[in-house]
């Protein structure tokens, strides 16, 4: 016993300088080749990693993720024209200040601050954000969330360095983009739960005053209502009036106080009022393992953007049902303005749609860049574009229509091969 004790002491009196260095600890992982080969592209950021005063949280891709990097919508097109600035921005984004092991992290989210803190990829206090979670199970695993939502589960965890410690993740952490960008792939996943019918209505007036706003205001919150909600209040929505509408809309939109930051869930309180932008307020209140603002229900919650976050809601937020009371034993909370039935209910028929913005996400040094704030061209019919434009496709167009014509071209080859076969058959 007494040995043991003496061995416990020991080991907590050694110095961290006696501890590998981080491209020594790098160089032991035969499955981090590839991440410490990206390091070393990168004097500036593999400098600053070593010489760092402060403990540092490193999420560390495995070769397997690194791999995949061409293949990422939103990263690829910076990796494969090997752009030290963008893939600088990309590696930053997978340092935390501080050390973060697995003991230290709860079983609910935690949101952590990065180094990403160029204005342009992260519009944010303190950093932008990745959100970390310890997950329950027969063996507890370590999650870590980024943008879009997306998933790095942690392989291998709690590697120490003499510069704090080093996970080792499944797949690369991703900044998150712009409202219409975040909002659009959002929709991607189910149609009916999307989030385009709220993004068309930002951009449904001659005043984009609010749309901007969203784009550009540090640490903004936004409560969005999904398209069935949308639809679901249709024609009541639609029949407003501009200015009726735009206040409608700010009454979903809350911004930082004092610098306080962006509004994710694990700041909520219950029963708490929060003032939107609108000038009303809303009220917070947790039932029933849910969270609810008035009586909409959230139902996806803490979805990363560029300057803040952005929570997905099932109804239709009103400043004059600012007291309407959640009902959680229903799956669905009513709406507030007059609705439509719920069997005319049709995705494709979700309010504003038309009104999506034309956008291209640009960098800071305005190249065509694949992360960051969004330059908005016009309103009405255009794609959002979410990967680096071709050369031969102009610098603000929409990715929809080369899309489609190529579905179209695959579309017209395979009924031909249909009909010469039958045709053979038939011979």
């Amino acid at each position: 016993m007494y040995f043991l004790s003496l061995s416990i002491l020991l080991a907590s009196l050694i110095s961290p300088s006696l501890q590998a260095s981080l491209q020594d600890t790098l160089g032991s992982h035969p499955n981090l080749t590839s991440f410490a080969e990206q390091l070393g592209k990168l004097p500036g950021i593999l400098d600053r990693l070593e010489s760092s005063d402060t403990p540092l949280t490193i999420l560390a891709p495995d070769n397997a993720a690194m791999a995949k990097t061409i293949y990422y919508p939103v990263l690829g097109p910076a990796f494969q024209s090997a752009d030290p600035e963008e893939t600088r921005f990309i590696m930053q984004y997978h340092v935390l200040p501080g050390k973060h092991t697995s003991d230290m992290m709860n079983s609910t989210f935690q949101y952590y601050s990065t180094w990403l803190d160029n204005s342009t990829y992260a519009n944010v206090t303190g950093g932008q954000k990745v959100g970390g979670v310890i997950q329950a199970g027969a063996i507890p695993q370590m999650v870590w969330t980024s943008g879009f939502s997306s998933r790095s589960i942690v392989r291998e965890a709690d590697i120490e360095f003499d510069g704090g410690v080093l996970h080792i993740i499944d797949s690369l952490v991703i900044p998150p983009t712009s409202f219409p960008d975040t909002a659009s792939r959002f929709s991607l996943a189910v149609e009916l739960y999307g989030l385009n019918s709220f993004v068309g209505a930002m951009y449904a007036t001659p005043n984009t005053t609010l749309a901007s706003l969203l784009n550009t205001t540090t640490d903004v919150t936004i409560f969005a209502p999904n398209n069935v909600a949308m639809e679901s209040v249709t024609p009541t929505i639609t029949d407003l009036s501009n200015a009726t509408l735009q206040d409608l809309l700010a009454y979903h939109v809350v911004l930082s106080q004092s610098g306080s930051g962006s509004l994710f869930s694990t700041s909520f309180g219950n029963d708490t009022k929060i003032t939107t932008l609108q000038g009303e307020s809303l009220t917070l209140t947790f039932s029933s393992n849910s969270w609810f603002v008035n009586s909409a229900r959230i139902i996806n919650q803490d979805l990363l953007l560029s300057n803040g976050v952005m929570h997905v809601l099932d109804n239709v937020l009103s400043p004059n049902a600012s007291n309407a009371q959640p009902v959680p034993a229903s799956a669905t909370q009513a709406p507030v303005l007059q609705t439509t039935l719920a069997a005319e209910f049709n995705s494709s028929m979700a309010p504003f749609t038309t009104n999506l913005p034309n956008a291209v996400v640009t960098t800071e040094q305005g190249t065509d860049g694949y992360v960051g704030s969004v330059t908005v061209s016009g309103t009405g019919g255009g794609a959002i574009q979410t990967s680096r434009p071709s050369s031969s496709s102009g610098s603000g167009g929409s990715s929809s229509g080369a899309v489609n014509a190529r579905v179209g071209e695959i579309v017209m080859v395979w009924v031909g091969v249909v009909v010469l076969g039958l045709a053979l058959l038939m011979a």
